[in-house]
């Protein structure tokens, strides 16, 4: 009888540690449910933070774009005005150069404008009521229209 009662001893310390065991897996997988259940609140918790960097994010990117969009149509409003400054400029430019080649064939003909270009004062007699050629301004001044002011 001695070792049917160490076989039952052995059956009965067997089941208790299979019991343990099955008890402490049973904790542990309870354990790891509540510890995935507070790792979900916490997700959970940061989904609206998340959620309004995000937002924010995309308000920043639709700023940036539609600031990029009036920058891109500033430089070229401002290329067509350059372009169109650069027109008149070029007319100007050429509207003086005929003014001058006037003023210059003007002077040629005049008969009181030396070869010198400097208009000599005509005498007395020959003044009359004639407008003030170039060169000269009212008064007998020295006026030239063609000065920049």
């Amino acid at each position: 009888m001695d070792t049917a009662i160490w076989v039952i001893i052995a059956i009965v310390v067997v089941a208790i540690l299979l019991v343990a065991l099955v008890l402490f897996l049973r904790q542990r997988r309870q354990h790891r449910r509540i510890e995935a259940q507070d790792i979900r609140q916490n997700a959970t918790a940061q989904v609206s933070e998340v959620r309004h960097r995000e937002a924010v994010a995309e308000e920043s990117d639709a700023l940036a774009r539609k600031a990029k969009a009036e920058a891109d149509q500033k430089a070229a409003e401002a290329k067509r005005l350059s372009e169109h400054a650069n027109t008149h400029q070029e007319r100007a430019s050429e509207s003086r150069q005929e003014v001058d080649s006037e003023f210059a064939r003007a002077d040629k003909l005049d008969p009181d404008v030396g070869r010198d270009g400097i208009r000599r004062e005509p005498q007395p007699h020959e003044q009359g009521d004639r407008p003030p050629r170039h060169g000269q301004g009212p008064g007998g001044q020295g006026y030239d229209p063609r000065a920049k002011p």
